[in-house]
């Protein structure tokens, strides 16, 4: 059994990790712990953003001594011309040091949203979603993606794409290492 350790305990990301690796690993313990990044609750720029990643990749690993991945995702916004974007960013470490990085499809963000974050009104994404579609903690119960798409992606299928993309080097180790 594989035993990988992620830098959150949001259950939507902790499931997505799950799903990826069961893909590759026939069975696979994944493990959730709480870190502190010390960077902003919404990360702004990519590299904010796989910056808080890989914080959190590298402090699950060694949060526990059999971790053999330490996983960490981080969901942030990339200006793009005048929009923004949401992506998640994947980061996988191992006790070798070997890591990668990997990246969710993404989606633009509703200026409006934007801007209340960005003139501070708002800490982050999930407290603006929730004050607009009066729900509660949307980050943990699919995102707001799976509202934009009526439920056809969650934040989960991001998060699972996000960890197989950063999974192809390790899957691949010839081509990679």
């Amino acid at each position: 059994m594989v035993v990988i350790c992620v830098g959150s305990l949001n259950p939507t990301k902790l499931e997505g990790v799950r799903r990826a690796f069961n893909a590759f690993f026939s069975s696979a313990e994944v493990r959730g712990c709480i870190v502190e990044t010390g960077l902003p609750l919404q990360p702004i720029g990519l590299e904010v953003t796989m910056l808080g990643a890989r914080v959190r990749g590298e402090k699950a690993l060694q949060r526990y001594n059999d971790c053999e991945f330490g996983v960490g995702v981080e969901a942030g916004f990339i200006p793009i011309g005048k929009d923004y974007y949401d992506v998640q960013v994947a980061y996988i470490i191992t006790k070798d040091g070997s890591s990668a990085y990997g990246f969710s499809s993404a989606f633009p963000l509703p200026k409006k949203f934007v801007e209340q974050i960005l003139s501070g009104t708002y800490k982050e994404l999930e407290e603006v979603v929730d004050s607009y579609y009066r729900t509660k903690k949307i980050g943990e119960k699919g995102g707001f993606i799976k509202l934009l798409t009526k439920g056809v992606i969650t934040r989960e299928d991001l998060t699972y794409t996000a960890v197989v993309m950063a999974l192809i080097p390790f899957i691949n180790r010839e081509l990679y290492h």
